[in-house]
């Protein structure tokens, strides 16, 4: 994990795990915003939010590995 490359590699990985979660909080959570932004829109949002702390949890845990 020391390149952005290698991060942004495993960022992508991690996206995966999260997404499912993600959706279902975004979807069930709000029927509103479900109507309001529709299916493609939540789906897009959905996959952007999975990435954001996917890429944070792997900057955190690069962190980590850094200062022990």
């Amino acid at each position: 994990m020391k390149t952005p490359l290698s991060r942004f590699k495993l960022s992508l990985i991690l996206t995966v795990a999260i997404y499912l979660p993600s959706l279902w909080v975004l979807a069930l959570s709000s029927g509103p915003l479900v109507s309001a932004m529709g299916i493609p829109k939540l789906l897009l949002w959905g996959l952007l939010m999975s990435f954001g702390a996917a890429y944070a949890i792997t900057l955190f845990i690069s962190a980590l590995r850094k200062s022990g």
